[in-house]
């Protein structure tokens, strides 16, 4: 994501380049939790992610698609509550 009156710091042309080559991701299964070149290990992978979604309070989409609060959770929050 740009800011609004900074540069883009992403090299477009490198990017198109890389698209246009159909060359695989980069995957090392030692550190990777799926090959991302693999549609049913990408798609079992994110069948039983958890998501988190918002900012700066997130919330947990679980499976069932029911939101369920960070204080919930053992999450910790990302940022100090005011007192």
């Amino acid at each position: 994501m740009t800011v609004p009156g900074h540069k883009s710091m992403t090299d477009w042309k490198r990017v198109k380049r890389d698209y246009d080559s159909n060359a695989p991701i980069p995957y090392d299964p030692d550190e990777d939790p799926y090959d991302p070149n693999d549609e049913a290990a990408t798609e079992a992978f994110f069948k039983k992610a958890t998501i988190w979604s918002g900012w700066p309070d997130p919330v947990l989409i679980q499976k069932d698609g029911v939101p369920v609060s960070p204080i919930k959770t053992s999450r910790p929050r990302s940022r100090a509550k005011a007192s």
